[in-house]
């Protein structure tokens, strides 16, 4: 009697475990069958293979971006080089523009990354289809030079020649739907301006050699102008309005001052400027657009003689100076491209196609800007 009773024992507790076991399988069988349900129904797989999908294509675009590949809209150009030679620059200022760029360097397409940065290097002899100049137009070059600028002591033809040079171009930045390039390096041709001619046609005659070097069929060659800097400048380290003179009323830039007297001489051109006044002239709205901006001109101006002012002229301060570090750039890049070569080095002082007027205690000082450590370039 004993001995059966625990044969049933043990019978009935291997029979409790068998039954435990497929309860637990049931439960787990339902549980699997829930989750493959929700999966399901909440689109988990199909989420799954997006994502992968988007992965795939991003290490695609990854590699075509480090081979130099870019898309631009719907169009994929094994280079910026080949963009930019099937595609002619075109000003897109009467309509909204499908390029932009942020603060970072980062030049978008229809608000997309298009794969291009400010600095990219650029081998502009792969989309010119002529790289020459004329004799004609190099001659004509000198005749300017020779009736605008106000300096009669060069003889450019022999002792300063002005060529073209192979200069290696950099993505500048997007203006008015265009792509601008800028030089590696500042050009070694001279201009010399002096006087009020200097003064009346340093915009034009600077902007006219850079048209005549190195126009093509994609873009209009232009020089660097003050507000190219100024834009790219990080006001939050320094901001240029707050450039000190003690001379002009507000005492920093801006300012202005008024001489009067006989005997009060001006440029031609600084009539028609919008910060400037002449005698009883009416006070100009500088919001709109009445008279030239600091890097305007419409034209060459031949002044033979002195202007001279019937009782008053009144001037505006719009000349800084500053030696600027990578940390006034909204972007360290355009340290690179204003200020510094490829190793650090600090590039020399050069002429920007802009006026400015530096007030002193006695009288105004007429000049085209010859800022401290920055660089002109060809755009």
């Amino acid at each position: 009697m004993k001995e059966k009773t625990k044969m049933c024992k043990k019978v009935d507790a291997k029979g409790i475990t068998l039954i435990a076991l497929i309860i637990t399988i049931i439960v787990m069988l339902i549980l699997v069958a829930v989750t493959i349900s929700v999966a399901l129904n909440g689109g988990l797989i199909s989420k799954a293979q997006e994502a992968k999908t988007k992965t795939e294509e991003a290490q695609i675009q990854e590699r075509d971006l480090l081979t130099g590949r870019i898309k631009v809209g719907d169009t994929w150009y094994d280079s910026l080089d080949e963009y930019l030679k099937n595609n002619p620059s075109e000003d897109q200022s009467d309509g909204p523009s499908k390029w932009g760029q942020d603060d970072d360097g980062n030049i978008t397409y229809d608000g997309a990354d298009s794969g291009i940065k400010v600095g990219d290097y650029v081998d502009y002899g792969t989309y010119v289809k002529d790289s020459s100049v004329g004799a004609n137009e190099i001659d004509g070059l000198y005749k300017d030079l020779k009736e605008y600028s106000g300096y009669t002591g060069t003889t450019y033809e022999t002792s300063y020649p002005i060529t073209k040079e192979d200069l290696k171009w950099r993505v500048l930045d997007i203006k008015d739907g265009q792509i601008r390039l800028i030089s590696e390096k500042p050009t070694t041709s001279k201009v010399y301006l002096k006087g009020y001619q200097g003064y009346n046609n340093a915009v034009y005659l600077i902007d006219e050699v850079c048209s005549t070097l190195y126009t093509t069929e994609k873009g209009t060659a232009k020089n660097l102008k003050i507000e190219d800097i100024e834009e790219k400048m990080n006001l939050d380290e320094w901001d240029y309005h707050d450039y000190s003179n003690s001379y002009v009323n507000t005492k920093k830039y801006g300012g202005t001052k008024e001489f009067t007297g006989s005997g009060i001489y001006y440029p031609e051109i600084f009539a028609q400027e919008k910060r400037a006044w002449v005698d009883n002239e009416e006070e100009k709205d500088l919001a709109e657009d009445d008279g030239l901006d600091l890097s305007e001109q419409t034209g060459p101006i031949n002044q033979t003689a002195d202007k001279i002012a019937n009782s008053k002229i009144k001037v505006t301060q719009t000349c800084w100076m500053k030696p600027l570090a990578y940390y006034n750039w909204k972007n360290r890049t355009y340290d690179y491209l204003f200020i510094n070569d490829e190793n650090d080095d600090v590039l020399p002082d050069v002429w920007l196609s802009s006026r400015c007027v530096d007030v002193l205690y006695d009288q105004g000082r007429f000049r085209s800007i010859l800022p401290r450590r920055r660089r002109v370039h060809l755009v």
